[in-house]
C-alpha cells in the first residue's frame, strides 16, 4: 500500500518533475489542440481518465473566465459502489490552510493583528522549546512556512485528547528546524497555530469561524470542517492501493487528528464549492462577495511571493501567504490524506480557477493528465518531467552520508554500489499502512547536489532529493524532498 511517507514522496515529485504546475517552456501548437479537445467535453474526459489512471472517484469543477463548467466520475464509496455526484463532499486536506491564512488576514483587516507582529504579542501564554526563536516568530511566518518548527505532524491521543487546543500544548516540546525565518520549510503545525491565533483573538471555535466568516458569505452550502456535520451529506472516504495486488483497500482513518483541523484534516468540501471559494478570494476584485469575506489589499498581499521552497526540478515554487506560486502566473494548493488527493489552482490574469478532488491515493496520476492541460492553455507554459542524466566522474559521498530528519520523518542516506542508498522511516503512524521502513533507493548524482536518478532496473520509491547548506565541515545540513527539509542530526 501507498503509505503517508510514500504519498508525500510521490506528490513532492510529482510537483519537482513540473506535473503540480506549468514549467517555463513554450506550449506546442498540437498540445492547444489536444487542450481544446479536453475542454469540449469535461464529463466524458474525465471519465476516460478516472478509469485509465484507475482512480476511485473524482469531482471536478472549473471557471473559465466566463461560466462555470462541473464533472464527476467514479465512486464515493468503493464498497458500497455509491457513485460520486455534484454534491459529494471530499476530503480536500490541505487546501484548508488556505481558509486559516483567509481568516488569519481578515484580523488584519480588522486591525486587530499585522503579520510583522511577534506570535507571542498575540498568544502570551504559547511556548516552544526553544524560547530564543519564539520571540523571533511573526505571524506571517505562520503563513509562509518560515517559522522553523519542527513540526511536520504529532502522535493522536484519541477523540477525547484531540481538540485544537491540544496540538497548542503540545508545541512546548517542539523544537527548531531552523532559526526563523531562515529557510523555507512546510510545516502544519505553524498552521494550527495560525489557526488559534484566530480562535483566541476572535473569541469563537475555529469550526465556527470557518462556517460564519467564509462558507455563508460564499454560499458555500455544500462544505465542512466538523466531522459531526458528515450525516448532513454525501461523504466520500479514500481508498489507499496495495502495492503488492494492485487492489484498493478503503482506510479505517476517515478523518486524520482533529487537532490538525485548521492545517487539513477535517474539511470537506464539492469541487464547485472550492472554485467559488477560489473565485472569491483571486478573481472576484471588488465584487461582492470578494469583499465580503477579504479586502482587496489582503487579497494581493495572498498572492505576492514572500518565500521559496529549495528548487530540485525545472519547476521553482515560491510562497505567497497560504498560495504556492508558479510559473506564468499560476497559483494553487493540494491536499493529501489517506485514499485522498485534491488539487485547487487559479490564475487571476485571466479570471480562471479550477478543483479536482479525488478519493483515493492513485489521484496525484489523474491531476497529471487531466489538470496540466487546463494549466497549460492559461499560460502557454508546457510542463516539462525532470529527466536528469546522469553525472558520471567522481563525487564525495561524504558531504550527504548521515540521517536527517523532522519530528515525523527519517531519512537516512548511505552508500552503496557508487550510488547513494535512501531509506525512510515513519516515526509516527498516521496512516492504515504506515511503514516503519522503506525499501532502499539507489540514487546517483545529477548536479547541484541533487540525486535523481534510480539505479537501472529498479522502481524507485522516492522523488529526487537535493542536499543544501554546507557547515564549516563542509557536510550537507539538510536535506530537501519536495516542500520539506530534514536536519542533519548525524553523520
Amino acid at each position: 500500500m501507498c503509505t503517508r511517507r510514500e504519498f508525500l514522496e510521490r506528490s513532492a515529485a510529482a510537483a519537482t518533475m513540473g506535473l503540480a504546475g506549468p514549467s517555463v517552456s513554450q506550449a506546442r501548437p498540437q498540445d492547444a489542440g489536444k487542450s481544446a479537445q479536453l475542454l469540449s467535453d469535461f464529463s466524458l474526459s474525465l471519465e476516460q481518465m478516472r478509469a485509465s489512471t484507475g482512480v476511485t472517484g473524482a469531482s471536478f469543477a472549473y471557471w473559465d473566465g466566463a461560466r462555470l463548467h462541473t464533472a464527476v466520475a467514479g465512486l464515493r464509496n468503493s464498497v458500497t459502489g455509491d457513485p460520486v455526484t455534484s454534491d459529494t463532499v471530499m476530503h480536500v486536506g490541505s487546501i484548508t490552510k488556505l481558509m486559516t491564512t483567509t481568516l488569519v488576514m481578515q484580523l488584519v483587516d480588522e486591525g486587530k493583528i499585522s503579520l510583522e507582529d511577534p506570535l507571542v504579542a498575540h498568544l502570551p501564554k504559547f511556548r516552544l522549546r526553544d524560547t530564543r526563536a519564539l520571540q523571533r516568530i511573526t505571524c506571517r511566518m505562520l503563513l509562509n512556512h518560515t517559522s522553523g518548527i519542527n513540526g511536520e505532524w504529532l502522535p493522536e491521543y484519541g477523540p477525547d485528547q484531540e481538540r485544537i487546543v491540544d496540538t497548542i500544548d503540545r508545541c512546548a516540546d517542539l523544537g527548531q528546524l531552523y532559526e526563523p525565518g531562515a529557510e523555507t520549510s512546510y510545516c502544519n503545525v505553524a498552521m494550527v497555530i495560525a489557526g488559534f491565533l484566530v480562535q483566541e483573538q476572535l473569541n469563537e471555535s475555529w469550526y465556527t469561524l470557518i462556517k460564519n466568516r467564509i462558507y455563508e458569505p460564499l454560499g458555500m452550502n455544500h462544505a465542512l470542517v466538523d466531522p459531526l456535520d458528515v450525516p448532513r451529506f454525501r461523504a466520500s472516504i479514500g481508498d489507499l492501493s496495495d502495492a503488492a495486488t494492485g487492489k484498493f483497500v478503503q482506510t479505517t482513518r476517515a478523518f486524520l487528528a482533529p487537532s490538525f483541523a485548521p492545517a487539513g484534516s477535517t474539511q470537506m468540501s464539492t469541487a464547485t464549492d472550492l472554485v467559488r471559494f477560489a473565485h472569491a478570494l483571486v478573481i472576484a476584485g471588488n465584487d461582492t462577495n470578494g469583499e465580503r469575506i477579504l479586502s482587496a489589499a489582503a487579497r494581493r498581499q495572498m498572492l505576492e511571493p514572500t518565500a521559496s521552497f529549495v528548487q530540485i526540478g525545472p519547476t521553482p515554487v515560491k510562497v505567497g501567504l497560504g498560495w504556492m506560486i508558479y510559473p506564468g502566473g499560476v497559483v494553487g494548493h493540494g491536499g493529501g490524506g489517506p485514499g485522498v488527493s485534491s488539487q485547487l489552482y487559479a490564475h487571476p490574469a485571466s479570471a480562471r480557477a479550477v478543483a479536482l478532488l479525488t478519493n483515493c491515493d492513485k489521484g496525484e496520476a489523474l491531476t497529471a493528465a487531466y489538470l496540466q492541460p487546463i494549466l497549460e492553455s492559461w499560460t502557454g507554459l508546457k510542463a516539462e518531467k525532470l529527466q536528469p542524466k546522469r553525472i558520471k566522474g567522481p563525487w564525495n559521498p561524504g558531504l550527504y552520508v548521515g540521517t536527517y530528519e523532522n519530528n515525523a520523518d527519517r531519512y537516512i542516506v548511505s552508500v552503496q554500489d557508487d550510488a547513494l542508498a535512501l531509506r525512510t522511516q515513519d516515526k509516527l503512524a498516521s496512516y492504515d499502512n504506515t511503514k516503519e521502513e522503506t525499501a532502499a533507493t539507489l540514487l546517483y548524482p545529477v548536479g547541484s547536489d541533487t540525486f535523481g536518478v534510480a539505479a537501472a532496473g529498479t522502481t524507485p520509491t522516492h522523488g529526487p532529493i537535493r542536499f543544501v547548506r554546507p557547515g564549516a565541515d563542509g557536510k550537507m545540513r539538510f536535506l530537501a524532498s519536495g516542500e520539506r527539509l530534514l536536519a542533519r542530526s548525524s553523520s
